[in-house]
């Protein structure tokens, strides 16, 4: 039967092009009444500048980016009648963007994946919805660049939720040889670098990642290698690349262009940037609108979408609060607790109590499967793609109550309403590919990896509360995530209306007691008590402000895919140039970012044909990040800078951080490190951070110059401590005239390379006391684990009367140098207290 309402409402809207206009002629669901402020305010500015071919749009979470980025759809096929293509990052999203558009009457198919394009999308009567993966994949039916493929034109494309599809779209180019899935293939190719990476003495790390035993680290096989087998890598992929038909198409003549990293887990090619160009539909549209989150940087934007860096520093944005949702963000290790160890029990006792006793959703979020084990006990455990949806509805429909985990899922999950009432992020999120692993290992404590660190932490926070009218407990926990979120310029990061309800949340921790009142507390937000309310509205506005663009990230993106671009067309030393100008005009740009930048012209010049270009290049970028690939020339040995007053070192670090506190939860993250148990890279960077937490001057030179000690301390500008750790070794294993050996040679170092010291102190961090019979130890000390624990006690104890001082920043240094005495912590009493020699 024809529905002759539905016809002649069609036909009234069908020449209106203003989005709002649009919204105020559709028939509407029960209850909706009118656009939010913020959501007429972005249409009103959009409507403005939408023949502007890069616009980022942005809107809090539950703040209705969806209906916005469907009323834009709908304004451009009434006023262009082209193909409009409407980009969701899962199938869940697609089908919760399809009802809503069906709920406004706004025309729109979904794509389906076994069938052709719509003939209403082609005929731009409707608009096309689908995730990231079915535009960009190697077999698109959009049609790929130099396919012959028909070539789907389109006159806009949304990309919704833009700011969480970075991993997702640069998946769609990568090749992942996994190591369960393709064992004899993850080990050939892994076996065709091993001496490359014996040449660098990177070789036990090799050995320990491929075999297993090393699940944290990525190793990137270095440019030059790279280079001179990636045809024999590429030759022996072809005759498999019907196991990668959706990427094979995208790389095969782009191995030159490729990082290739090796994990663990896989064995991986994946391109500088995503190679987004292929895909014409895409690359050549003209008008890219890209719906975000209320982050501060977009850089990633640029650098995934290869989007207008211009456009992109003028987002689009609002000034209302209109949307965002109501949360009360707890951190139990900033309350009063008379036990902080006794957190994890309290916090599992209350995710599984407040599901039952209230009958309300209760999600926990961890980084990892490891991690998720701390919750087994009292939450179901979302262990494979299948159970995420499965779980992920039955809370949406309130079948289940939880609590539930889920491990390194931050995004691509609603859960509105009493779906999750009590959200648990416990740790710090990590990405879950190889190539997000690589960048934080690159940019780890830098701009780049602050931030995403911040848009993940803000992905995670928004998986509960969902809009205007819903609220949510946020608890956040675990050592990592608590020391990061304590400094105060992280903070900086967070969107401006979660950054102010974080100190809203902060305030609130610092009050309570106990447990009791930790569950009390809670359950004010979850019985809606009217003084919470009104307390949590009135800071949000004082506190929340809109966030700024950070023009300098945007710049450095857009420098990088320029010369990406220039390297792929051939221009080699105009890419150099680029790149090289970005490095000199910006000041202020970090040391790790600067690295970045030298080693991407290194690689540059290494693909012209400039050997000896690319090498120094090469090591001017190890030289200001020492993450980065070290180079095939030895670097000559640049000594630290003497050290200036122990108590205004230690002062200075520690006020970072707000409240101080989450500088001792710092500490604690950093001696977990100095076990036996920890790798011997684990325990060397840990007891260089512990030495520049007392207020030394610390480095790693064996793993920055493959010369010297594991370890150097400089205490003062006269004694300094040259340490091999021997962290593995058995309890009972006696101190090798070998090992031995290696101390002294470290010590033959130190007197070359510091010979105005009066004193180099070989120290060999060690299990015990004893020696070989052969061995002969004279000066050298012993810092031993029952000794190094007691420098940990000693340390802790300083630290935690600094953090709870309420006195000026010129006070608490007074205070530092007083107890930097009674805790035996300067160089004079920490090297008699803590040192012992070795048996004779």
């Amino acid at each position: 039967m024809v529905d002759f309402k539905k016809l002649r409402e069609s036909k009234a809207q069908a020449n209106v092009i203003n989005p709002i206009d649009i919204f105020e002629r559709t028939p509407k669901p029960p209850n909706i009444s009118g656009l939010y402020g913020s959501q007429t305010q972005v249409l009103e500015e959009w409507f403005k500048r939408r023949n502007e071919r890069d616009l980022v749009i942005k809107l809090p979470t539950g703040g209705g980016k969806t209906l916005v980025g469907l009323l834009i759809a709908k304004s451009l096929l009434n006023e262009h009648h082209e193909p409009v293509i409407y980009l969701a990052s899962t199938n869940q999203l697609v089908e919760q963007a399809l009802t809503k558009a069906q709920e406004y009457r706004i025309p729109a198919v979904v794509y389906q994946k076994n069938a052709d394009l719509p003939d209403d999308f082609l005929a731009g009567r409707s608009v096309l919805i689908c995730t990231y993966n079915a535009l960009f994949n190697g077999l698109s039916k959009f049609g790929l660049s130099g396919s012959p493929k028909e070539i789907i034109k389109a006159v806009a494309i949304i990309l919704d939720d833009a700011h969480v599809a970075f991993s997702t779209v640069r998946d769609s180019f990568t090749l992942s040889i996994d190591r369960k899935n393709y064992s004899n293939d993850y080990a050939h190719l892994t076996n065709l670098f091993r001496g490359d990476f014996q040449e660098l003495g990177k070789v036990g790390t090799f050995d320990d990642i491929v075999s297993g035993k090393e699940h944290n680290s990525i190793l990137e096989i270095p440019y030059w290698n790279w280079h001179i087998k990636s045809n024999q890598v590429r030759d022996y992929l072809r005759s498999k690349q019907d196991n990668f038909l959706f990427v094979w198409p995208f790389i095969r003549d782009a191995f030159d262009y490729c990082h290739c990293l090796i994990s663990s887990r896989a064995f991986v090619i994946t391109p500088i940037f995503p190679l987004v160009d292929m895909i014409p539909t895409f690359a050549d549209c003209p008008r890219r609108i890209f719906m975000s989150a209320t982050i501060s940087d977009d850089s990633a934007i640029v650098r995934t979408f290869d989007a207008q860096q211009d456009s992109i520093a003028k987002p689009i944005t609002s000034d209302s609060l209109a949307g965002v949702s109501e949360r009360m963000i707890l951190v139990p290790e900033w309350m009063q607790f008379p036990k902080k160890d006794d957190i994890p029990k309290t916090l599992r006792g209350l995710a599984k109590s407040i599901a039952e006793d209230n009958n309300v959703g209760t999600v926990i979020l961890v980084p990892s499967d490891s991690s998720a084990q701390a919750w087994k006990d009292v939450a179901e455990l979302a262990n494979s793609t299948q159970k995420v949806t499965e779980l992920v509805k039955k809370l949406q429909d309130g079948e289940l109550r939880g609590p539930v985990t889920f491990a390194n899922r931050y995004d691509g999950m609603d859960f509105p309403g009493s779906a999750c009432r009590l959200l648990i992020l416990s740790g710090l999120p990590r990405g879950s590919s190889e190539y997000d692993s690589y960048l934080a290992s690159v940019f780890v404590g830098g701009f780049a990896f602050n931030s995403t660190v911040a848009q993940r932490i803000e992905q995670g926070m928004g998986r509960g509360a969902r809009g205007s009218n819903d609220y949510c407990v946020v608890i956040i926990t675990g050592k990592d995530l608590i020391s990061w979120l304590s400094r105060s310029a992280n903070r900086n990061f967070l969107t401006s209306s979660t950054f102010a309800q974080f100190i809203i949340g902060e305030e609130t921790s610092r009050n309570i007691t106990d447990e009791k009142e930790f569950r009390e507390t809670i359950m004010l937000c979850l019985n809606r008590d009217k003084d919470w309310m009104e307390y949590h509205a009135v800071r949000l506005a004082d506190l929340a402000e809109t966030a700024q663009a950070h023009h300098t990230s945007l710049s450095h993106a857009a420098v990088e895919r320029k010369a990406f671009k220039l390297l792929r067309d051939g221009y080699f030393e105009k890419a150099i140039a680029k790149l090289d100008k970005a490095c000199q005009q910006d000041k202020e740009i970090e040391k790790n970012s600067r690295g970045w930048l030298k080693q991407f012209s290194a690689r540059i010049a290494h693909y012209w044909g400039d050997f000896e270009l690319a090498q120094e290049l090469q090591q001017y970028a190890y030289a200001d990040n020492s993450s980065l690939l070290r180079p095939k020339t030895t670097l000559p040995y640049i000594p630290l800078t003497l050290p200036g007053q122990q108590a205004n070192a230690i002062v200075s670090k520690l006020i970072e951080y707000d409240p101080r506190r989450g500088y001792a939860t710092y500490f604690d993250k950093v001696v977990s490190h100095l076990v036996p148990e920890a790798s011997s890279n684990q325990f060397e960077q840990a007891l260089a951070d512990l030495g520049s937490i007392l207020g030394f001057h610390t480095e790693r030179p064996d793993n920055l110059y493959n010369q010297g000690p594991d370890v150097l301390w400089l205490l003062d500008d006269q004694r300094a401590l040259v340490i091999e750790a021997k962290s593995r070794k058995q309890q009972d294993n006696a101190l090798t005239k070998e090992q031995h050996g290696q101390l002294l040679n470290a010590g033959a170092w130190f007197n070359k390379n510091y010979p105005n010291f009066s004193s180099g102190i070989l120290v060999s961090v060690h299990p015990n006391t004893a020696t070989t019979p052969a061995t002969v130890t004279v000066d050298s000390k012993a810092l031993t684990f029952e000794k190094l624990n007691e420098l940990i006690t000693d340390s802790r104890r300083l630290l935690t009367e600094l953090c709870e001082a309420v006195i000026s920043d010129n006070e608490l240094i007074i205070r530092c140098e007083q107890l930097l005495s009674n805790y035996r912590l300067k160089p004079n009493s920490l090297i008699e207290q803590y040192l012992v020699p070795f048996d004779k």
